[in-house]
């Protein structure tokens, strides 16, 4: 019950985070002090404390639960997750062109924050599948966590450069 409670104060911290970080950019454009080095540097802090929170949660799932990343279906949840990240990169793409949803997130910045959060959990459950089936004997639950987080936000770190 307790790492219950502690997963739902990380999802309440990361609605306040979503929070701070919409006033925090709206005070950055008015004071107009976006520089390439502080908004990657800010960019990649946000993510980490992202791929940390959810981190964070799959650790208290795996006190709660002994049967979590045991269960057959991890074997295949890398093919899975990619499927459906590819998926919903499509139907985003679909909803940015037809529906008009920049203007819609535009007027609800919620959603943006919604889909940021929906994609990293997505990458975040890829990459953590991904190091399961390749450590799966190794490494204890916890480690491949652990392990996940660091890919995570290392993996994004370089793709930002690469940008």
């Amino acid at each position: 019950m307790r790492y219950t409670i502690y997963q739902l104060i990380i999802l309440a911290g990361l609605v306040v985070l979503a929070f701070y970080t919409e006033q925090f950019n709206q005070e950055l454009v008015m004071i107009r002090i976006q520089t390439a080095l502080f908004y990657a540097l800010t960019l990649i802090g946000y993510i980490a404390v992202i791929v940390g929170a959810f981190c964070l949660i799959m650790y208290f799932q795996t006190k709660k639960s002994e049967t979590f990343l045991i269960h057959p279906l991890w074997e295949k949840m890398a093919k899975f997750v990619a499927i459906v990240f590819a998926l919903s990169s499509i139907g985003l793409i679909i909803l940015i062109e037809w529906l008009e949803l920049t203007q819609l997130i535009g007027e609800h910045r919620v959603l943006l924050y919604l889909l940021i959060y929906y994609f990293l959990f997505l990458l975040n459950v890829f990459v953590l599948s991904l190091i399961h089936k390749i450590n799966s004997r190794e490494l204890t639950k916890e480690r491949k966590i652990m392990w996940f987080g660091y890919v995570t936000v290392g993996s994004l770190a370089v793709i930002m450069f690469f940008i």
